[in-house]
């Protein structure tokens, strides 16, 4: 096992790619800048496994693109590479990761319980009018950055600078609605070589974050997905009457949840399931 760099994303995106994940360069090159990623190469010195470990402030991190290749499954790789991510923290930190059938039994056996869990949606969305209610939407700019870090860390419940800062950069549009001339949430949307992937989306209700993911709706077309998470049932119901599905509930599986910052609630979709 090895820590991997921007040298191996080729390899990386291919072992990606394998699995049937939605990644291009950009997500692993954003992967790579905002936390630590660990892989074993073979014989021939390729890419066959990896885990990434995501650190946010000092009590908590998130475990993502958590793959082995097909060929090398059954031998205890998938623990080696978590049981690392791990230790990369104190071990009284809350550990977070978002899961998949076939990952789970690892999981559990290393400590991991169900938390919470998130609903994936995709669909095209409808396009329709809209009536802002005396907020104002507008592009991001970079002076808007300290209120959206501020308002991100109340919702997330800690601080993920370098994420955020990644996120943005990585983003195809990002979008900030306020009230009375102050940002009271965002929206950040992502192209990937299938979808456009909304998220993270924060606000204080569900009437300013249908807002934003309206706006994100009609500002672009074709295939969008969106991660929300567990307790906005009005949001999926709104989405799902725009003509989305549910194709997928994970669970979101956290290790120390005592540990596990508190939340305001105003979390509406993730960023993407490797950073919880």
């Amino acid at each position: 096992m090895q820590l991997l760099n921007q040298i191996h994303m080729e390899e990386l995106l291919s072992l990606a790619t394998i699995v049937g994940w939605d990644y291009d360069k950009q997500e692993i090159r954003t992967l790579l800048a905002s936390g630590t990623v660990f892989g074993h190469v073979n014989d021939k010195r390729t890419v066959i496994s990896c885990a990434a470990i995501i650190p946010y402030g000092s009590n908590l991190a998130s475990i993502g693109m958590v793959i082995v290749h097909p060929d090398y499954r059954g031998i205890g790789l998938a623990k080696e590479l978590l049981v690392t991510c791990m230790n990369q923290v104190s071990k009284d930190s809350a550990l977070m990761l978002i899961a998949t059938r076939e990952g789970r039994p690892v999981y559990e056996k290393l400590g991991f319980n169900d938390y919470s869990h998130v609903t994936k949606l995709l669909g095209e969305g409808q396009q329709c009018r809209q009536s802002l209610n005396g907020y104002t939407i507008s592009p991001y700019q970079s002076k808007d950055f300290k209120e959206m870090l501020k308002l991100d860390k109340e919702a997330f419940g800690c601080e993920r600078d370098l994420l955020l800062k990644n996120r943005l950069e990585q983003a195809k549009e990002v979008i900030v609605i306020k009230k009375s001339n102050l940002i009271v949430g965002y929206a950040a949307a992502v192209k990937k070589p299938a979808n456009l992937v909304i998220g993270p989306v924060v606000a204080q209700n569900d009437e300013q974050a249908m807002l934003l993911i309206q706006t994100i709706i009609s500002n672009n077309r074709g295939m969008i997905r969106m991660d929300v998470v567990e307790g906005k049932k009005e949001i999926i119901k709104a989405l799902v009457e725009l003509d989305f599905q549910e194709n997928d509930r994970p669970p979101v599986m956290v290790k120390n949840s005592e540990a596990f910052p508190e939340r305001n609630g105003s979390l509406y979709a993730i960023a993407a399931q490797s950073y919880g």
